[in-house]
């Protein structure tokens, strides 16, 4: 009988989960709201988490086999390539708006070669490509050296950022921002490393949600809001952050299966096209406010605008690339 070599049998390819794509549906929504309107209650409830919990996870997803050459270039084509052809997209866009408004406006070219916090407005979510980018490519170096140097690293990050937050956020691209970014994927990595010894994912993830939106909530403990590189509160606006990243997870897992079916696969299409929602939804926003169109409008525009974008280049050539 020949004999069979388990070695080279090919590896069953990895299913989307609904559960984590339901989480990215829920942090899109929020970050498309947060720069709709940030104001009262809203700021605290949202800037919690809606950006860490894309960190954590990327995190919870993390695979150590990768090859650090292999990470860059796949990183490189499915966030830097669409990076820089969606900031032309914009650019072009943003142009030709303000024109026909008759009130042209031309951003600083040095401040789009910067990038990170030195651009907002229509690219206010730029900054979050180049740091998940310089986060995921700095886990895959540091932890082929030791396992627990992205955590430590990160922790000096925030620690460096709680000081002095703007020689963090000043950095070109968000570079340092992603070096915080490090606790949350170290985060989102431990959690799945134990995620097996849970054994009431449910009512932990309901507690870690609704203990960590409290207390955010309540102005006991300030938000982070990562593009700055501000911690919020020192050390408990991170841990907040990534209980309510880390509930959301779990409250996920636990009733994915009750969810409709139709229900998880349009979360799973949206989640499919969310570069066009992070990176085009500014823009729409900002052309709302120049028409002066009603907040409500506005989200529902800068939601659905870049959803159908990302629907219509799924079935193009164009999306290979800038999906």
């Amino acid at each position: 009988m020949p004999t069979i070599e388990f070695a080279r049998l090919a590896a069953p390819p990895r299913v989307r989960s609904v559960a984590l794509d339901l989480v990215r549906l829920v942090g899109l929504v929020a970050v498309v709201l947060g720069h709709v309107s940030a104001e009262g209650l809203l700021r605290p409830l949202l800037y919690s988490w809606h950006v860490p919990v894309f960190f954590v996870i990327s995190g919870y997803l993390w695979r150590r086999s990768r090859p650090l050459g292999d990470e860059v270039g796949r990183r490189t084509r499915s966030l830097l390539v669409p990076y820089a052809l969606w900031l032309l997209i914009v650019t072009a866009a943003w142009a030709a708006i303000t024109s026909l408004a008759g009130a042209t406006s031309m951003p600083d070219p040095v401040a789009l070669l910067t990038g990170g916090s030195a651009i907002g407005g229509q690219y206010a979510a730029f900054w979050f490509v180049t740091a998940l980018f310089a986060a995921v490519v700095a886990m895959r170096a540091l932890s082929a050296v030791r396992p627990w140097l992205p955590a430590v690293v990160g922790v000096a990050a925030v620690a460096v950022a709680t000081v002095r937050p703007e020689l963090v956020a000043e950095l070109p691209w968000s570079v340092g921002v992603g070096l915080m970014a490090l606790v949350f994927l170290a985060v989102g990595e431990w959690l799945r490393q134990v995620r097996h010894r849970v054994r009431a994912p449910l009512e932990l993830g309901v507690v870690l949600v609704v203990g960590g939106l409290a207390l955010a909530g309540s102005g006991l403990v300030a938000p982070v809001d990562l593009k700055v590189a501000d911690v919020g509160t020192p050390v408990a606006g991170v841990l907040v952050a990534a209980a309510i990243s880390c509930g959301l997870i779990l409250v996920a897992e636990s009733l994915a299966h009750r969810v409709p079916e139709w229900v998880g696969r349009a979360a799973t299409t949206v989640a499919g096209v969310a570069m066009p929602v992070i990176l085009g939804h500014a823009l729409v926003i900002m052309a709302g406010r120049l028409v002066g169109a009603p907040s409500l409008l506005v989200f529902a525009t800068a939601l659905a605008v870049p959803i159908l974008v990302g629907l219509l280049l799924a079935r193009s050539r164009a999306g290979r690339i800038l999906l």
